[in-house]
């Protein structure tokens, strides 16, 4: 028998591995290998991102793109333009109970952790990774940052992952108080708003600081989703989430029980003003936009633009009332006609040039088109008193007698075809004063001026107020209008009567500033431009007050002041009616008429403007001291009516046509000598006879009426 053990293997040698200690050993290493790879190229990735991150130094001076903002000059916001509703405001500004309520709902531990919040990111993994879909996101408030400020909201890997080292680089670079106030400006929450300030305004009309705690916790709601939660569409929803955030508050010790029970039982009180946009005086306020696109194109609407126009709310309404119901009180068939009866207001400070009140048209949002800075149009008689103040310069003086008498003006006269104007109603008075002549608005007499003062020097005389030269050319009918001005540069020209003869530029730009910045622009210290002298402004306001005491402008009366002063103005047809006038510092412009000319029948500027300009100047003139005129000292008065000095002395009107008789002309026959001059006394100051037929007392009245 052969004895096995006594032949042993030797010590070295080992039982061959079973098949699965091989298998384990090659799945560890594969692993191992995987493992590593992973890492390796994880770092890769990590490393190939972070190099990829874009700089984050200019967030240092983050100013996001504010809309513009146009304001009365007495703070009143009269519209907000922007794609988006912004308003900066530096952390240390955001009230704390607006700050809490964020980090109640958003990022609780924000100052704790650093920029990834490990647990809630794990969180969040762990709840997508069951439900099989990306809906949880664990992002910490800075990751926001990140994201609104750099990458895309598309919830997959790679930008999840460009999303933490983003964050990551942010808490590198700024603190905790920088990035928090960088979400809470930057944060959408619906309604166009960006950023809690807005927010704030938007849904409550109020500024943060002014917001009750559950106020602040249906903002605070918001950026989770704010379609889902805006309280204006979904109240129901965005209640639900309020007192969720609330609850969070009152967890964390930011509510005692009372306060919390408190906020939660109360309704949802959203603003009941519209939001911004064009909220009042339109006309004004888009004429301000244009002004502002115009210097800083479509940087104006990002700027955080804040300006402020020269109208006072209280002169602008009373504009908007009088024209609203002097058209509201024209029949039916007048208003809805073609394009529908349009009017225009404009006044001006006398002494300044500011604009006190712009209204462009009779309904904004029908036609935005800017009558009183836009239209053209044919002033009639209104233009008158710069042909009488050209001819004053050429010494025909308000007792200066021209012929009221109609006569033909000849090929030669006229430098085209025989012109035979005639007055208002076909009512002439032979020689007349000057001065009558313009209180009775006579044709005939402003022709005359201009033809003996000089078609063109008639002309360049009206330029020097303002006027545009192509549009108002050098011909006689001229001298009744018939060239084109706009409401406001007629209301700048008579403010050269009222200021003593100096023209102030208007204006409606009082100031231009930054929000949050520094002044861009301020109206300078108003510097008129001579434009007549100060005797030259002296006589024609004393012939406009004439004009209000006793001739087309009577309605003016009603005003109660002793400087109201003015001229009525009807063009051919009747297609435009105006009046043109001042008192206490104030002048203002009314207008009506249609877009495309058309007669209105027996309007006329006495009785369709003039009540628009007295309803509008009740309010203006309010408080205001009247002006008391003194004459110059280098007018005289001869005859009981003004000339200036100098032809008190031997200087005499050379070439004094026939038509006009006075007893300073170097030809002609002396007033003294005429004949045929009228009496001054008006027939028609006088009472009415009550026997006189009915017939004939309409025809007298309409004559009063509607002279002009």
């Amino acid at each position: 028998m052969t004895d096995h053990t006594a032949n042993p293997p030797p010590p070295s040698a080992q039982p061959p591995a079973s098949p699965r200690r091989r298998a384990w050993r090659i799945l560890a290493g594969a692993l191992l290998g995987l493992t590593l790879a992973c890492a390796g190229i994880g770092a890769w990735t990590i490393d190939r991102i972070w190099t990829q991150l874009p700089s984050v130094e200019h967030l240092a001076d983050y100013r996001p793109a504010l809309p513009l903002r146009i304001f009365s000059r007495d703070g009143e916001l009269l519209a907000e333009y922007g794609v988006e509703r912004r308003e900066f405001v530096p952390l240390e500004r955001i009230p704390p109970l607006m700050r809490h309520a964020l980090l109640a709902a958003e990022d609780a531990k924000f100052y704790q952790h650093g920029a990834i919040d490990v647990g809630g990111l794990a969180r969040a993994t762990f709840a997508n990774v069951v439900t099989g879909q990306p809906g949880q996101g664990g992002s910490t408030i800075t990751m926001q940052v990140a994201r609104n400020f750099y990458l895309t909201r598309d919830k997959v890997l790679s930008r999840k992952l460009a999303e933490i080292l983003m964050a990551i680089k942010l808490e590198r670079e700024y603190g905790k108080d920088k990035l928090l106030e960088l979400y809470m400006n930057q944060i959408y929450l619906g309604e166009r708003a960006y950023g809690f300030a807005a927010a704030a305004n938007v849904y409550f009309g109020k500024p943060l600081d002014a917001l009750s705690a559950g106020e602040a916790a249906v903002l605070a709601g918001l950026p989770k989703a704010p379609s889902a939660f805006n309280p204006v569409v979904n109240p129901a929803r965005a209640t639900a989430r309020r007192n969720y955030v609330l609850g969070r508050m009152h967890a964390l010790g930011e509510l005692d029980d009372a306060a919390y029970r408190a906020a939660v039982d109360a309704p949802i009180a959203l603003a009941t003003t519209p939001p911004p946009g064009i909220i009042a005086a339109p006309y004004v306020a888009e004429r301000a936009r244009r002004m502002m696109v115009e210097r800083f194109h479509d940087d104006a609407y990002t700027l955080g633009l804040d300006v402020t126009t020269t109208i006072t709310m209280r002169d602008q309404r009373a504009a908007e009332a009088a024209l609203d119901r002097t058209l509201s009180r024209q029949p039916r068939a007048k208003r809805d006609a073609r394009n529908g009866l349009e009017g225009a207001l404009v006044s001006l400070d006398a002494a300044t040039g500011d604009m006190l009140a712009l209204v462009g048209g009779a309904d904004f949002n029908a036609n935005v088109f800017d009558h009183a800075l836009q239209a053209y149009r044919q002033p009639g008689s209104s233009f008158k008193p710069f042909v009488y103040s050209a001819a004053l310069e050429k010494g025909y003086f308000p007792g200066v007698l021209v012929d009221d008498t109609q006569r033909t003006l000849t090929h030669a006269e006229t430098g085209a075809r025989p012109w035979r104007p005639r007055n208002y109603g076909n009512r002439y008075e032979g020689f007349i004063p000057v001065r009558r002549g313009l209180v009775r608005s006579k044709n005939l007499v402003a022709v005359s001026l201009m033809q003996a003062a000089d078609a063109r020097y008639v002309q360049q005389h009206a330029v020097g107020f303002g006027f545009d030269a192509q549009r108002n050319p050098a011909s006689l009918p001229l001298a009744l209008g018939a060239g084109a001005v706009t409401p406001l540069e007629l209301a700048s020209a008579y403010g050269v009567f009222a200021n003593g003869g100096r023209r102030m530029v208007p204006r409606l730009i009082l100031s231009v500033k930054q929000r949050h910045g520094g002044a861009l622009y301020d109206a300078p210290v108003p510097d008129g431009t001579r434009v007549v002298s100060a005797r030259n402004a002296f006589v024609m306001d004393s012939m406009l007050r004439d004009v209000v005491r006793a001739g087309t402008a009577r309605g003016a009366l009603a005003l109660r002041r002793d400087d109201a002063a003015g001229k009525t103005g009807t063009s051919n047809g009747s297609k435009d009616v105006w009046f043109a006038g001042y008192s206490s510092g104030i002048v203002a412009v009314a207008w009506l008429g249609y877009d495309t000319p058309r007669p209105m029948g027996r309007a006329t500027g006495a009785t369709l403007a003039l009540p628009v300009w007295l309803d509008y100047m009740k309010t203006a003139v309010a408080g205001r001291t009247p002006v008391d005129a003194t004459p110059p000292q280098d007018l005289a008065l001869v005859d009981g009516d003004f000339v200036y000095a100098e032809y008190t002395r031997g200087t005499c009107t050379a070439d004094v046509p026939p038509y006009i008789r006075s007893r300073f002309a170097c030809g002609g026959a002396p007033a003294s000598d005429a004949t045929d001059a009228p009496d001054a006394h008006d027939k028609r100051d006088e009472p009415m006879p009550a026997a006189v037929d009915a017939a004939e007392r309409e025809r007298v009245l309409d004559l009063f009426r509607t002279e002009d």
